[in-house]
Formats: structure tokens, C-alpha cells, sequence
């Protein structure tokens, strides 16, 4: 009986340990690697589904109208950067940032000196500009930020025995529109309808609002004997010693020559070899030395 109950305790001990080795090769034991190598692919297509996100921002946004290389650069690169799972946020941010953040504004300012003002480009409405009075004269106005410049070359041409006279600085609109409708019907005079008539006018005097004289930064400028020989500007202007010294040397005042011959397609204005507009040192210098106009300086053409 003992040797028969040894044998059956064996035989129980076998099966169970059979039964045992079973369940464990297709249970939880080996549920585990199964789990854990269902995670890795997981884990890895977090990875490379950042870096796919990341290629398809690229293309996408260097896909689009008018955007430029420089902005999907820092978007891919943020973007694949935080997927690979080791770069900071701060970095990320800091490269989209700096695609996104607009040019710095010029040392000087000069937004205000460079303001295009033409038939396409209207002051705004309520435009308002501080004023100074031209020393020398009793009523010529003229932008208080860009006056002392304007004086320095009437004085410094005076010294080089080219003395000038400032015939008109700043005007208020009401001024500009009796000017306007005094040329507007002296072309009428001459038969033309007043569509017409206006539309010639505005070829030699700015329409109200659209002239550079309402916002304080232009000049007429003459020889001081000019009125003595002549009862209003012309381009004979040009011949005078005065001309030459202007067009030499406005620039170096921050002026230019506002509507130079052979520009008038740029410009929408005939040819004033008297009209001087203050744009800044840095501008009038780049501008006269291409012999060219604000409309080009500021890629604002108008014709």
C-alpha cells in the first residue's frame, strides 16, 4: 500500500507540474513579453509619428502661398526636436518664435520720415503733424522733428552763395483745396470739362489729402531772386546755380528730389525741380544716389 501510494503521489506531482508548465507558456507569464512588445512598437511610433508630424508640417507650410523657406525650417525643427523626446520646450519655443517675430523696427524710427503720400496712398483721416515755424520767415511751417534740417541747408546754401527762398513748407488741407480747384479751373478756362480739368490738375497739384505738403515734410524751394523773373514755379528752375547746389546737396540734409524728369510714370507727378521732401539721411543718400524716387525706395509703385 505505501509503494502504491508513493507511485500515486508521484504521478500526481508529474501531471500537475505538466499541467503547471502549460499554463504557463500561454498565460500571463508569457503575456507579459507579449504586453511589453506591444508597448515597444507604441513607444516607437510616438517617436517616428513625431517626426513624421514633423515632416508633414515642413511640407505643409513651406507648401503655402507666400510663406517662406524660413518659416517651416523653425516649425520642423521644433516640432521633430520635441518628438525625439530630448529637446527642452524652451528650445522649441524659442525656434518658432523667431520665424514668427517681425523684422526690428529701424534704429532711428524713421517710419514717419519714409510715409508715402501719393494718389494711391492717402493720409489718414484725422492726420494730425506739430509744426515750426522756418526761422527767417513769418509763415512757413514745416514738421517740428525735420525743421532744424531744413534751416541748416537754407543757411549752408546761403554761405555757398546759392541763396534760396522757401516758397511753401507745410499746408493745411483747406490751402491744398483751393489750390487744387484754382488749377482745376484755369484748365476748365481752357475748355476742358471738369472731369478733366481735375484729372489734368492733379498732374500739377496734389489733390487734397494726397499732397506731400500736408504732412509737413516738403519744401518748395527757389533761387530767393526767382519771383523777380517769374510769377510761378517752373522747370526753368533747373538751369539756376541754386538747382545745382540743391540737387547736390540735399541729400547730405536728408532731402531729395521728390519728382525727378523721367520719373512721372512712378511718380503720377510731372517733373518739379523745386520740390524737395525730407525722408532722413539715410534714405535721401540711397535715394539720389540711384536717381531714383520714394515710390521705388518704399516698393510702392504707383504707375
Amino acid at each position: 500500500m505505501p509503494k502504491k501510494t508513493l507511485v500515486l503521489t508521484l504521478a500526481l506531482v508529474l501531471v500537475a507540474a505538466l499541467f503547471a508548465g502549460c499554463w504557463g507558456s500561454s498565460g500571463s507569464s508569457s503575456s507579459k513579453p507579449s504586453s511589453s512588445s506591444s508597448m515597444a512598437p507604441s513607444s516607437s511610433s510616438v517617436t517616428s509619428g513625431s517626426g513624421s508630424m514633423s515632416g508633414s508640417m515642413s511640407g505643409s507650410m513651406s507648401g503655402v502661398p507666400g510663406d517662406g523657406g524660413a518659416a517651416s525650417g523653425p516649425v520642423s525643427g521644433s516640432m521633430s526636436g520635441s518628438g525625439a523626446g530630448g529637446a527642452s520646450s524652451s528650445g522649441s519655443m524659442s525656434g518658432s518664435s523667431s520665424a514668427a517675430a517681425p523684422a526690428a523696427a529701424p534704429a532711428d524710427g524713421d517710419g514717419w520720415m519714409t510715409r508715402l503720400v501719393n494718389a494711391g496712398n492717402p493720409l489718414p483721416e484725422g492726420f494730425t503733424v506739430e509744426t515750426v515755424d522756418i526761422r527767417g520767415y513769418e509763415n512757413r511751417p514745416f514738421d517740428k522733428r525735420a525743421a532744424a534740417d531744413l534751416e541748416a541747408m537754407l543757411a549752408d546754401a546761403e554761405a555757398a552763395g546759392c541763396k534760396l527762398y522757401l516758397v511753401s513748407g507745410y499746408r493745411s488741407l483747406e490751402r491744398q483745396t483751393a489750390l487744387f480747384k484754382r488749377k482745376t479751373n484755369s484748365f476748365m478756362a481752357e475748355g476742358f470739362s471738369r472731369e478733366e480739368a481735375e484729372k489734368q490738375a492733379a498732374m500739377w497739384v496734389a489733390r487734397p489729402g494726397t499732397s506731400e505738403h500736408n504732412t509737413g515734410l516738403a519744401a518748395d524751394i527757389v533761387s530767393a531772386d526767382w519771383y523777380s523773373k517769374h510769377s510761378d514755379l517752373t522747370a526753368d528752375f533747373e538751369d539756376t546755380p541754386e538747382f545745382e547746389w540743391l540737387y547736390a546737396h540735399c541729400a547730405d540734409y536728408g532731402f531729395i528730389l521728390r519728382y525727378p524728369r523721367g520719373k512721372e510714370n512712378v511718380t503720377g507727378v510731372t517733373y518739379e525741380p523745386w520740390h524737395y521732401r525730407y525722408v532722413g539721411k539715410d534714405a535721401a543718400k540711397a535715394i539720389m544716389q540711384a536717381g531714383g524716387t520714394l515710390e521705388e525706395y518704399t516698393g510702392a509703385h504707383t504707375a
